[in-house]
């Protein structure tokens, strides 16, 4: 089993460094363009079925990608991502709004781990060869470090861009591998 997970596109709040939850922020035009070059760029990978947040931002990304395989298209509301409560909409700019965000989410994060790990679990047992999944920074976070094997402690290690594609290949005893790590290439001019 493959499995390819991609961050959303660009949004206004991304540009802004806004916390954006599961506020339902659209992608920006720069957004859109991500989109059709990620499209392209995937045009050419195996996939039998995408799953996508129900969030706009990942839902538009993910039918760009689907424009080229034509796969069955499942919108999973576990995909959304973690809900930031007060801090949604709050600037990273503010270094107050950090340092109180930062232990937020150390509290928070176990929570939305164990959510997005039973919400996998269901993916994984698909029956699907070549999976892609569609959603955002903190739920790949969390994907990532659950197909890993990883505590979710370890989150702070992965780099996700607007876009970015990481592939995980299934070995022969059942765990995952990483075989492409937050690669952003399409948005080369």
């Amino acid at each position: 089993m493959t499995i390819t997970t991609i961050r959303h596109g660009q949004t206004d709040w991304n540009l802004e460094r806004k916390l954006q939850g599961r506020t339902d922020v659209p992608l920006n035009a720069t957004g859109i363009d991500q989109a059709i070059r990620l499209g392209k760029r995937l045009a050419g990978e195996p996939c039998d079925i995408i799953y996508t947040s129900d969030l706009q931002r990942a839902k538009v990304t993910a039918e760009h990608i689907n424009a080229h395989h034509q796969v069955p298209l499942i919108v999973e509301p576990g995909l959304r991502e973690a809900g930031l409560a007060e801090f949604e909409g709050q600037s990273l700019h503010d270094p107050q709004v950090v340092t109180a965000f930062d232990q937020y989410m150390n509290e928070a994060s176990p929570a939305h781990f164990e959510q997005v790990k039973r919400d996998l679990q269901k993916i994984l047992d698909c029956g699907k060869e070549h999976v892609f999944i569609v959603a955002h920074y903190m739920t790949i976070r969390a994907i990532i470090c659950a197909l890993l094997g990883l505590p979710i402690e370890e989150r702070g290690q992965f780099t996700i861009g607007n876009t970015a594609i990481h592939v995980f290949k299934q070995r022969s005893d059942g765990t995952f591998g990483i075989v492409l790590e937050n690669d952003t290439d399409h948005l080369d001019d």
